[in-house]
């Protein structure tokens, strides 16, 4: 009963209470309490004491109610010390971005890591930022993963996957800035990032959506060959002749059917609005649990793309080559299949891909700016 009166007290006081736990302890034991939490800080927790009652046997000794809680609030505050920044090759508007942005980081109290594709450009920043140089370091683009809580990323979307990819051991926020044609991903204009930044290193929560990865394997003779996470989609098609290829697809150890196609697209719903959508694929929200197998130009009429649950397991074997066929994922990666080949895709259940969103633009305005849907002019 005090249990779930100390809680209700805490929820009233704090809404965003995610976690709750009580404990009663002696009042001699509070130093070594305020001990350890000071230990466990970075669990982002918080903690406080209320006294409840006197020590029945002994009245030098009062009890106290040890309060620890977590919030929402708490939970999703970032703590920016290292921003990461991977700037797109040969675009002189990015690189002038960059330099734009490094003198505004400059004014914080946090590290700038350039991935060492663009060392030259990083080198010259910190030449131009004289005593505050010491805050730029150059590593390499996938060791930013281990060292950033937040990467940016100046360029279009090509730019955006060949950094997301390499979320294989943990998940860092990444926040788009458009500087290619499209930039489906990378949501944010130059003077919208610089505002998001602002806000983001006053304390402010980004707006950050979850999307699904896929992993993928390249299996041989049932062994592994190559494996990787992927943003967009997998993608088996034949070369530079123009002659169909044959699979098998099965889904949950289901057969589904024979395919006789140029190729197909296993997608995640964020790959949804790239290759799959030029081969008649559906256009899905991608908050979606899904995974999207859209057939590339299939010799019969009646193989429709097909929409599946995310927890769903895919298997296709490459049964027919009569040329040269690639497993190619998001556009980055491209592996030579042999014939009896089998790509197995299902969602990677290691963490999601943490996008920074821009709060100007929902899912459909990006849909009627980026695709112009609904136009009719």
């Amino acid at each position: 009963m005090e249990y779930d009166l100390i809680r209700s007290i805490s929820l009233k006081a704090c809404p965003e209470l995610k976690y709750f736990h009580a404990q009663t302890i002696p009042q001699r034991q509070k130093a070594a309490y305020e001990k350890q939490e000071v230990q466990t800080e970075k669990t982002g927790y918080s903690h406080f004491f209320v006294q409840t009652q006197t020590d029945p046997m002994t009245s030098a000794y009062p009890l106290l109610k040890y309060i620890k809680i977590r919030t929402l609030k708490e939970e999703t505050q970032m703590k920016m010390k290292k921003i990461g920044l991977v700037v797109k090759h040969h675009q002189p508007e990015a690189s002038r971005f960059a330099a734009e942005i490094c003198t505004f980081l400059s004014q914080y109290d946090l590290d700038i890591y350039f991935a060492n594709e663009t060392t030259t450009l990083a080198q010259e920043l910190k030449r131009k930022l004289g005593r505050q140089k010491r805050k730029i370091k150059i590593l390499p683009k996938v060791q930013l993963v281990d060292h950033c809580d937040l990467i940016l990323v100046l360029g279009g979307d090509g730019t955006y996957l060949s950094m997301a990819r390499l979320m294989k051991k943990r998940s860092v926020p990444i926040m788009g800035i458009n500087m290619g044609r499209l930039g489906f991903l990378t949501e944010f204009n130059p003077t919208e990032a610089l505002d998001q930044l602002k806000l983001i290193l006053t304390g402010q929560s980004p707006s950050i959506q979850e999307r699904t990865l896929l992993e993928v394997k390249l299996l041989r003779k049932n062994k592994i060959i190559f494996s990787s996470p992927v943003v967009n989609d997998a993608v088996i098609s034949k070369g530079a002749i123009a002659r169909i290829i044959g699979m098998q697809i099965w889904v949950n150890q289901s057969w589904v059917s024979p395919v006789r196609a140029d190729g197909m697209i296993v997608s995640t719903t964020t790959g949804a609005t790239a290759y799959a959508l030029a081969a008649g694929g559906p256009l899905i929200e991608p908050s979606l649990p899904a995974i999207v197998l859209t057939p590339i130009c299939p010799h019969s009429l009646t193989l429709r793309p097909v929409v599946l649950s995310d927890t769903s397991e895919v298997k296709i074997c490459l049964n027919d080559r009569p040329g040269h066929v690639l497993l190619t994922l998001d556009g980055q990666d491209a592996i030579d299949m042999k014939e009896g080949d089998i790509v197995k895709i299902q969602k990677f259940k290691k963490h999601s891909l943490k996008l920074v969103s821009s709060p100007a633009h929902d899912y459909f305005t990006l849909l009627r700016e980026k695709l112009k849907f609904g136009v009719r002019d």
